[in-house]
């Protein structure tokens, strides 16, 4: 019972951020008719234009008619394009999906690696290390991307600066995917070193509070190494706190995806929607928050019910 008033609750949560986007678009000064015909159009033209696309009626049957439409699948279709907007989300998605799968994995390798490398110690309290995630972290993404195209594309000439693939390379099979590779080295690391600062400052807080507990220290007395201990007893007691801290940045990593995209020229959702909210294109823009919404939601779900699937000791307390 309990999985169905959370399922309700995700489900009303998604609901209300395509709504709000909903409304926030249709509410945007300018609209459609002006990006698809232009502010110096014939008399007439623009509301001609509104007619076509049912614009011409009040908001609130507006909105009926996307809800309904939503319920039953439909996510409109483009006003630009003529296409309908699952087709053009489908068509980007596996860019977006080959920008952020592999930086989520790195930061989580990477953000776990450093953060237990570096615990505390009377000899060594890491201030440096935290004052340096921090500042990490608190940079943009978009500036972390210069910096690193500035040094690995421009000065050392080792990876190419925009683009999926290269436009002059006619490459099919295997060297076209490791052309793609290469282009994606620079995105996936901006977006995945932007979120390593955090992940390692979590991982390191976790297992630092999880050896002055008294079991570390009986495992120790017992002739484990410090490393040994840190690796086989505090790490995974500490790794439903920094799992969670995984499923809560996932939102982050989607809308760094935006950035990221347009600043590396990727041809992902996150460029689709900066395109389409500047053309005014208002069912792709709606159709990409819903989707996107709906899969961090249900992602967290997903990490949710594993975690409490790894450690009944969440439900206990929460009963």
């Amino acid at each position: 019972m309990r999985l169905l008033w959370r399922f309700l609750f995700l489900a009303a949560a998604v609901w209300l951020a395509a709504t709000l986007a909903f409304v926030l678009v249709h509410l945007a000064p300018g609209g459609p008719a002006i990006a698809l015909g232009g502010e110096s159009g014939a008399p007439g033209y623009l509301e001609e234009v509104q007619k076509l696309y049912g614009l011409d009626r009040p908001l609130p049957e507006i909105y009926a008619d996307w809800l309904l439409n939503l319920l039953r699948g439909n996510l409109g279709y483009s006003y630009r394009s003529q296409q309908p907007v699952l087709t053009l989300i489908l068509e980007r998605l596996p860019v977006t999906l080959a920008l952020v799968a592999p930086a989520i994995l790195f930061s989580a390798l990477a953000g776990i690696a450093l953060g237990l490398a570096r615990i505390p110690t009377q000899d060594r309290p890491g201030h440096g290390f935290v004052a340096a995630m921090a500042a990490l972290h608190a940079l943009p993404s978009y500036i972390v991307g210069q910096a690193l195209v500035i040094v690995l594309a421009l000065g050392l000439g080792l990876l190419p600066v925009q683009g999926l693939v290269d436009a002059r390379s006619a490459a099919t099979g295997a060297a076209r995917l490791l052309d793609m590779a290469r282009h994606l080295v620079l995105p996936v690391l901006t977006q995945a070193l932007h979120h390593n600062a955090c992940k390692a400052l979590r991982t390191r807080a976790r297992v630092a509070r999880e050896l002055a507990r008294p079991y570390t220290v009986t495992a120790a007395a017992k002739g484990l190494t410090q490393a040994g201990v840190r690796r086989r007893h505090a790490l995974p007691n500490a790794m439903p706190g920094i799992a969670t801290l995984f499923g809560a940045r996932l939102g982050g990593f989607v809308a760094g995806a935006v950035v990221v995209e347009t600043l590396f020229a990727l041809p992902g959702l996150g460029r689709l929607i900066v395109t389409s909210a500047i053309a005014r294109d208002h069912p792709v823009v709606i159709g990409i928050v819903l989707f996107t919404t709906a899969v961090v939601v249900a992602t967290n779900l997903a990490v949710d019910m594993l975690l409490r699937w790894l450690d009944p000791r969440l439900d206990e307390a929460r009963g």
